[in-house]
């Protein structure tokens, strides 16, 4: 991934893609009283697909750094999802995918002291003439749509499409059941970032339209918005 969008920060749609080894992790309850939620136990899968997954890459202590959140099937068929370890995890084959490759911002990690993770946070690498990008993170508690439209707002840049990941306080979607764990792993699909694909304690993930203004961050939610769909 690194090799692929130059040394540069860079937002990657995987999908369709073969993996000799899969390791990725769901939310879980937390183990201290600091945290809102933490991570379960790795799982690791032999000659699994990712179905549909997206990536931030940027920095970690220096070095680069993928998020990952996604859904996957193994090789009976069954469908997981979570928070892939891209460290962890090793390609069976070349393969093709769309990436987007950042000038002037990419995420880093830092603390955040409010939530006592470390989590990206947007900075910036040089000055850009006329963006079509906006790079960020949303607050917990933020609603969704409005965090979104914050970002948009900041640089009054006309959003059309809408890549992002991270966690809610539960997931509402439109004519389903409820995730009402207290933290679940969301990745945005969709040029409008409206619908999901989300996973909580018990590990089955979901699908669909999420329900207006139902849906808050819980930890964290990092989105880049494009001015244009290509």
């Amino acid at each position: 991934m690194t090799k692929a969008a130059g040394g540069a920060g860079a937002w990657f749609d995987l999908a369709e893609l073969p993996v000799r080894q899969l390791t990725f992790v769901r939310p879980a309850p937390a183990s201290d009283d600091r945290h809102v939620a933490w991570y379960s136990r790795e799982t690791v899968l032999r000659d699994a697909v990712i179905q549909q997954a997206g990536a931030h890459l940027g920095r970690r202590d220096g070095e680069p750094f993928a998020h990952v959140h996604g859904m996957w099937t193994d090789q009976n068929g069954a469908c997981h999802a979570g928070h892939l370890l891209a460290e962890k995890t090793i390609l069976s084959a070349d393969h093709i995918v769309d990436v987007w490759q950042l000038e002037g911002a990419l995420f880093e990690s830092a603390l955040d002291v409010e939530t006592g993770f470390n989590l990206f946070r947007p900075i910036i690498t040089q000055q850009v003439g006329n963006p079509n990008a906006v790079l960020g993170t949303i607050r917990p508690n933020e609603l969704i749509e409005e965090g979104i439209a914050k970002c948009a707002a900041a640089t009054e840049l006309s959003a059309t499409t809408v890549k992002g990941l991270g966690s809610l306080a539960g997931t509402q979607l439109e004519g389903q059941l409820a995730l009402n764990d207290v933290a679940t792993e969301v990745l945005l699909l969709g040029a409008d970032g409206l619908s999901v694909i989300a996973v909580g304690f018990e590990g089955a993930p979901i699908t669909g339209e999420m329900a207006p203004l139902s849906n808050r961050v819980c930890v964290t939610f990092e989105v880049l918005l494009l001015s244009h769909a290509e």
